[in-house]
């Protein structure tokens, strides 16, 4: 779709599914079922922000649209997004892993992982 849905929801404001993941990236919020939740409070800065790097978006039942025609990045913008949330959530699932590990294990993998950087 090219374009950020910004849907308001009583006191806030939702994205979802591709969307979300831009916003992940660019503001820190977390996803939640392919969602992301911010308050109404937090509106100027999402439009700052999509403004800045040049995201087409949209604020669903106003009349708030910004079309930046061929200079939309929202593709381009969508993937960084994307590899960078599947990369966090790797990172975290193997540090969830290493909090389970034994102590013994643990230092024996860190000190591959040390060796490994030195090479």
């Amino acid at each position: 779709m090219n374009v950020v849905k910004i849907r308001k929801s009583g006191t806030f404001y939702n994205v979802f599914d591709d969307d979300c993941y831009i916003l992940n990236s660019l503001l820190g919020y977390q996803i939640k079922n392919s969602k992301v939740g911010f308050p109404s409070s937090a509106l100027s800065k999402v439009i700052n922000i999509l403004e800045e790097n040049k995201i087409n978006y949209e604020i669903v039942n106003e009349d708030k649209t910004m079309n930046f025609k061929n200079l939309n990045k929202y593709e381009k913008v969508l993937k960084i997004a994307k590899e960078k949330y599947a990369r966090n959530t790797y990172y975290s699932n193997i540090m969830e892993r290493l909090e389970k590990a034994s102590p013994n294990k643990l230092d024996e993998i860190l000190l591959t992982i040390e060796r490994m950087l030195d090479e």
